[in-house]
């Protein structure tokens, strides 16, 4: 587990696992930073990487477009109660908690790896032996995931006025709706190889 942790923390500059990285990370903002926004999206790459390493999913055309809905329903619920006054499942702990795991959870499965020797070894493993591979997989996915945490605390450290709060939650509400409508309608393909293009 602690050499996948090593792995993973030293392949968070490889471009490769922001498809999962930059629409969690907008999450986080959209849900203001708090921590159980950060402690849910963490636990929800966590888990989904063990899905996706365990190859319980299979990313069909179909499936992909799924969990774009589900993905824009995940901003829907985070954004438009606001507009409306109604912000009872945003502001309660479990809400943002459970949105942040679900969208973690989602678009771990849209990741396309860049696979070092750890990982490599999980995701080979994995399909045949899963609950020998849930400690290694967590600990690569806990070690790609520092930058959702280091978000965590700069909302701690340095929180902004309510206002700016706002505005940067629907600023990232929106990126992430983007980001889903892209999705939706057949871009992934494009997102993940441009993703890698500007990698190089």
């Amino acid at each position: 587990m602690i050499d996948a942790f090593v792995e993973g923390v030293r392949s968070i500059v490889q471009v490769c696992h922001l498809v999962i990285l930059a629409p969690v990370a907008l999450t986080i903002v959209a849900a203001r930073g708090r921590v159980e926004a950060v402690a849910g999206a963490v636990g929800g790459i966590v888990f989904g990487g063990w899905v996706f390493a365990a190859g319980w999913v299979t990313l069909s055309d179909g499936v992909l477009r799924l969990s774009a809905v589900l993905l824009l329903a995940a901003v829907v619920i985070l954004g438009a109660p606001q507009l409306f006054g109604r912000d009872e499942i945003v502001r309660h702990p479990a809400g943002r908690a459970g949105i942040a795991f679900g969208v973690g959870t989602l678009v771990a499965q849209w990741w396309r790896p860049c696979v070092g020797e750890e990982l490599g070894s999980i995701l080979t493993n994995a399909p045949d032996r899963q609950w020998s591979q849930l400690l290694p997989t967590t600990g690569f996915m806990l070690g790609i995931s520092l930058p959702l945490v280091a978000i965590g605390l700069v909302y701690a450290a340095w929180p902004p006025d309510p206002t700016t709060a706002l505005r940067l939650g629907w600023v990232a509400s929106a990126l992430t709706g983007i980001l889903g409508l892209s999705v939706m309608v057949g871009q992934h393909g494009e997102i993940v190889a441009r993703l890698f293009e500007w990698s190089q």
